[in-house]
């Protein structure tokens, strides 16, 4: 009787398991990037597809995906931000965006605040700061100040704070917005916390560029049984597969929106869950939003 047979049937079972996971997870990147069969040109060098899972077949689950890809140079890009919270489509109609995406986290609270915004992160417009970051009781940055988006002569980059305070102060860009995880920065897929707000599936918006300088403009619908949402991991793989080099998470949940001048119900193309119905009406009223002008 062989003495080590247990340990290498554990062994065998491990391996087994192993090579099962690598399995699904390669079979899921093929499903995503086969999936992705027609592009709708929205404006020129701005394109736009949905992508629906309804069989389970990415991640075991129902998915309904939305991407803005914007060709370097084509267009430029601005934050907005309200003192009164306001839904993205309607700061993107006052802005006369072609296109938009819900912002970074906010107070939820729906007052007049014209001295911060409603940002619980910092948030400069035009070169003007109009709100600072709100530190944690020890005074350490929090997950979602963990990087920014900064906006530089309509020209849009992702990046990953150092571990200076006042880091997004010395930032280059007319406009800049804090606001995070960080999900990869240059194809390198940056560690998660293992909580509930990173491994619960939720709506969820991110922000990322590919390395020829392409944007990308993502939102996974959520909280309903035809669009389950992703952990941040599902979401950070995703965009890593769709070719993304720097990936930032922005605020997801009910403030998930993405506006297309002209598209959908009053230009919302994905299915905000707010109104917990799968339609185009459940927008939730946020403090700021990402968006798109052609000049």
């Amino acid at each position: 009787m062989n003495p080590y047979k247990p340990f290498l049937t554990v062994v065998a079972v491990i391996v087994s398991l192993t090579q099962a996971f690598s399995n699904q997870q390669s079979n899921d990147s093929i499903i995503l990037v086969q999936s992705i069969r027609e592009w709708e040109e929205v404006f020129p060098g701005v394109k736009f597809t949905r992508i629906r899972f309804e069989q389970k077949e990415l991640f075991s689950s129902n998915q309904c995906l939305h991407l803005i890809e914007v060709a370097p140079g084509a267009v430029k890009f601005a934050l907005a931000a309200e003192p009164l919270l306001t839904t993205t489509g309607e700061m993107a109609q006052k802005q006369n965006a072609i296109a938009a995406i819900n912002g970074s986290f906010f107070k939820f609270t729906n007052e007049y605040n014209i001295e911060d915004y409603n940002s619980v992160n910092y948030l400069r417009i035009n070169n003007v700061c109009l709100a600072d970051n709100e530190y944690s009781e020890t005074g350490l940055r929090k997950m979602h100040q963990e990087g920014a988006v900064s906006i530089l002569d309509g020209a849009l980059f992702v990046l990953k704070a150092t571990s200076e305070d006042n880091w997004e102060t010395t930032i280059e860009g007319q406009d800049v917005i804090s606001s995070g995880p960080v999900l990869a920065i240059e194809r390198c897929p940056e560690p998660l916390r293992d909580d509930s707000f990173s491994t619960t599936r939720h709506p969820r918006t991110a922000v990322a560029t590919k390395s020829d300088g392409t944007v990308m403009l993502f939102i996974a619908d959520g909280r309903n049984a035809y669009a389950e949402g992703m952990s941040l991991e599902e979401l950070q793989k995703t965009l890593l597969w769709l070719g993304a080099c720097d990936v930032i998470n922005f605020d997801g949940g009910g403030s998930s929106t993405m506006y297309i001048r002209g598209r959908g119900e009053e230009g919302v193309v994905n299915y905000p869950c707010d109104n917990r119905q799968f339609d185009h009406l459940g927008s939730r009223k946020v403090a700021n939003a990402l968006y798109i002008v052609i000049e």
